[in-house]
């Protein structure tokens, strides 16, 4: 999806001074009053167009980390700015995941479009009595395509790229500011920092809220005009459970995890196979089904002649056994050694 930048001045303005709110006194003074401030988050901007900002969650924290506030723009759907009154101090807000931006048409009605939030989240501010602090909210927008073909991805564009936006490395987060993530802009491989959300990989979604190191794109040729999180990978690298499909960018060893590969199986519960069959490994990023051989545990091997659960590992037939339990136990298997295919590692006596 192509992205257009602009700041849309979801302002948070915060103020300070002579307020009074209940269960507040008045502001510091003379008598030992105490000061409180007024925070204000609009949800409407007419910047770059006319947006509205919907399902939107604001938590508002103080500076030891506790919560002081939360506004919901649900609470009242037709309200054009959340406020709260807060004491005197330091504080972050942040935006919740699930928020929506939507256009506002010429007939009054909302269309949701694609987004991705750029500026830092959580962003920090303070209500101090002698001055207004403006903390704002930036998002990009942009409306594309992203279509699955031929192992790898089309990607079609309709809005350009601002020149404004900073390159970054997609497999990298070291270039973008501390919490930020690296998303693709366009076609050409353009890519900017943007926050990320909360969204795990393979969660559908329709705006960029997913979990660092991933992005919402269309990648499903069953269903094209439904966004997935998915994870940024490196095609020429040969990782244990990834299949990793290039995204047909200039930089073709960009790519993102797509699904394991027909006949593939799970080398650990050896599951996925015909009867008769084991699941093995030979080699590459995910194992198969083959024909299990008849050296005893323990015995010399070259290939896959070992039984099913075994694996030919330094010449011996080795079993296969789970390395999240590193020391088992059981079955005389004293020790379960990684060597980097997932969790299925083996047995280090036998």
């Amino acid at each position: 999806m192509a992205y257009r930048w602009f700041h849309l001045g979801f302002a948070l303005l915060v103020s300070a001074g002579a307020m009074t709110t209940i269960a507040c006194t008045a502001p510091v003074g003379s008598h030992g009053e105490q000061a409180v401030g007024t925070v204000s988050l609009p949800l409407v901007t007419s910047a770059g167009g006319d947006y509205r900002l919907d399902n939107a969650v604001f938590t508002i924290s103080s500076g030891n980390g506790a919560r002081v506030a939360t506004l919901d723009s649900e609470s009242d759907p037709d309200a054009e700015t959340l406020t709260a009154n807060l004491f005197q101090g330091p504080y972050t807000v942040r935006l919740e995941s699930g928020w929506v931006l939507a256009r506002i048409e010429a007939d009054g009605t909302t269309s949701p479009v694609s987004a991705a939030l750029v500026s830092r989240n959580p962003q920090s501010f303070e209500i101090d009595a002698s001055v207004t602090t403006d903390v704002s909210f930036t998002f990009t927008t942009g409306q594309g395509t992203v279509s699955l073909g031929d192992g790898s991805i089309d990607i079609g564009f309709d809005v350009a790229p601002s020149e404004g936006l900073s390159q970054c490395n997609l497999l990298s987060s070291s270039y973008c500011p501390s919490g930020q993530t690296c998303l693709l802009a366009d076609s050409s491989g353009r890519t900017f920092c943007a926050s990320p959300g909360s969204l795990p990989v393979g969660s559908p979604c329709s705006s960029d809220q997913c979990v660092a190191g991933a992005q919402c794109l269309k990648v499903d040729p069953e269903d094209p005009e439904q966004g997935t999180c998915v994870k940024f990978c490196r095609v020429s690298a040969t990782t244990f459970g990834v299949n990793c499909l290039s995204l047909g960018l200039p930089d073709s060893n960009i790519g993102f995890e797509g699904p394991a590969p027909e006949g593939t199986c799970d080398l650990l519960a050896q599951t996925g196979c015909a009867e008769g069959e084991a699941c093995q490994y030979a080699g590459g990023s995910f194992a198969t089904c083959g024909i299990p051989g008849t050296t005893p545990p323990g015995g010399a091997c070259s290939g896959e002649t070992c039984g099913a659960g075994y694996q030919c590992y330094s010449g011996t037939c080795r079993k296969i056994c789970d390395t999240r339990t590193p020391y088992p136990g059981t079955s005389g298997c004293y020790s379960c050694s990684n060597v980097g295919t997932g969790n299925a590692g083996r047995c280090s006596n036998y």
